[in-house]
């Protein structure tokens, strides 16, 4: 058995990756965040970034491994600017709710999770299921922490 990653960054800088080949890098850094490898995938992505950094997909790439790092405010930053890359997609949206989520920003989290919903009104994408459930957990939970700070009527 090898040490080396599945998914070696090219050290050849000379010739820029071809489309179907950066398709090929961001799969298999794909099938590396999928199989636990955080770390190799975000080197991985952090190179397809650095060359196509207007591929929103990327961003958001980059800042799943960095939540799954739970390096939350990098996450943040990558999802936000995967969302200024492309406003339409929803995966940024519930992956930064669930940043905010952790970091104990219930309303922005819930905010969040509101958007995703409002970008797939007829419940196709799985995603925006979970987005559902988010919120209603998120809007639940902001519920139960403004109960809690409420003062007690001891009329």
């Amino acid at each position: 058995m090898t040490t080396e990653s599945k998914a070696p960054v090219s050290n050849d800088n000379a010739r820029p990756l071809s489309g179907p080949e950066m398709l090929e890098r961001a799969t298999e850094g794909f099938n590396l965040f999928q199989d636990g490898q955080f770390n190799e995938s975000l080197g991985l992505f952090q190179h397809l970034a650095s060359l196509d950094p207007s591929e929103a997909y990327f961003q958001t790439a980059l800042g799943a491994c960095h939540l799954a790092l739970e390096d939350l405010d990098a996450a943040v930053a990558c999802f936000n600017r995967a969302i200024e890359l492309d406003p339409s997609d929803i995966t940024p949206f519930v992956n930064r709710g669930e940043a905010f989520l952790r970091q104990g920003r219930v309303t922005d989290a819930a905010r969040d999770f509101q958007h995703a919903v409002s970008l797939d009104p007829e419940d196709k994408d799985p995603l925006s299921r979970r987005a559902r459930m988010l919120a209603a957990a998120a809007l639940e939970s902001s519920d139960e922490g403004a109960e809690a700070e409420a003062p007690e009527d001891r009329s």
